[in-house]
């Protein structure tokens, strides 16, 4: 029956039953209730989950909850969102689109509607990972993506090669340094920096420079362009709740921290850029899994995961794979011929990367 109801209606519904029913339990049993101190709610996307332990951590006494802005609800609409959260002291929420409950209503008119809202960065870094691209699907209105072997995720090279006409050996070939090199792979770092650091400042008013170097210094703190690892998002909160006024206290959290969006999609770190930063690369991609009490999960090398990719784009057909960086690289007559001839040049050279 509960499978019924999408994660956001469970949470309101868990929501009353922890703000109105069970105070008066307790009152009537005796019994002492352990969240005394503040209720946080957290709403936003895949990265809200980890905002909304790390808050947790830093407070065991607070009561915090997590909405998730992916999917729709069956059922709530958005006036009971608002009267919800409106139960709560502090509110921090990720900008999100109309159409995740019934009715209208996104981040916007959420803030409009409930002032006590703080508005949530997202931490967005494309330096690790500058081959990763989406594809939007045309026919779904609400994060609409096509789905390949790693879900949303996609290799910009990868719907290059196929739009192409190259075979599966000679996508494989343009994996190497010369290619990333022609498309300006190597010297991402910078431009990503600077609009992680300018969007979260204009547009948030929130500063990550410090904390950017501390990230750099430990290596990789990215398993893709949008899924940061929990000690990011534990200094992300630590920032957002000076920003409301609250004090964090000092908490060793690496030794409580969960890596939650690694049971998601990986996209790795490729050889010539972990070099980069004098860390470890390699040609891995680890699916999705969220069930880890069951099950390991798998991965898939780079010749497995272009071929997977192949039968997606078969099956979907070139016209829906449009993306604005394949589309430019295909329109351009001397990037197109310059990308076909590194990849004939590294097949013939024998340069047929695995892992």
């Amino acid at each position: 029956m509960t499978q019924m109801f999408s994660q956001i209606e469970k949470q309101i519904s868990k929501s009353w039953i922890q703000y109105a029913v069970e105070p008066r339990i307790a009152k009537l049993t005796g019994r002492q209730i352990r969240t005394t101190g503040p209720r946080i709610a957290v709403m936003g996307n895949c990265q809200a989950f980890g905002v909304a332990y790390a808050m947790k951590v830093m407070d065991p006494s607070a009561t915090v909850h997590h909405f998730s802005a992916i999917g729709r609800s069956r059922f709530a609409n958005f006036d009971v969102l608002v009267k919800t959260l409106d139960t709560y002291d502090y509110v921090f929420s990720h900008e999100f689109l109309s159409g995740h409950l019934r009715g209208p209503g996104d981040s916007a008119e959420l803030r409009q509607r409930l002032p006590k809202v703080t508005r949530l960065p997202a931490v967005t870094f494309a330096a690790f990972h500058p081959d990763l691209i989406y594809i939007q699907d045309p026919t779904q209105p609400l994060h609409g993506f096509i789905f390949g072997p790693l879900g949303p995720y996609h290799s910009a090279i990868a719907v290059f090669a196929y739009r192409a006409g190259l075979s599966l050996e000679e996508t494989r070939a343009m994996f190497n340094e010369n290619v990333f090199q022609a498309l300006g792979y190597l010297d991402i770092w910078n431009d990503a920096a600077r609009e992680l650091l300018e969007t979260t400042r204009n547009e948030f008013d929130v500063d990550l420079s410090t904390d950017l170097m501390k990230w750099a210094r430990r290596g990789v703190f990215m398993y893709s362009l949008v899924h940061p690892m929990s000690y990011v998002l534990f200094d992300l909160s630590k920032l957002m709740w000076e920003k409301v006024g609250l004090k964090p206290p000092a908490t060793d959290f690496s030794y409580y921290q969960i890596y939650d969006l690694a049971r998601a999609e990986i996209f790795p770190v490729y050889p010539p850029i972990a070099k980069l930063f004098g860390v470890q690369g390699g040609y891995l991609f680890k699916l999705q899994n969220h069930h880890l009490a069951n099950d390991v999960g798998d991965f898939l090398t780079l010749p497995q995961y272009l071929a997977a990719c192949f039968r997606t784009y078969e099956k979907e057909g070139a016209e829906r794979l449009g993306n604005p960086r394949v589309d430019a690289w295909l329109a351009d007559e001397s990037t197109k011929k310059l990308l076909i001839g590194l990849a004939r040049e590294n097949l013939k050279a024998g340069r047929l990367p695995t892992l």
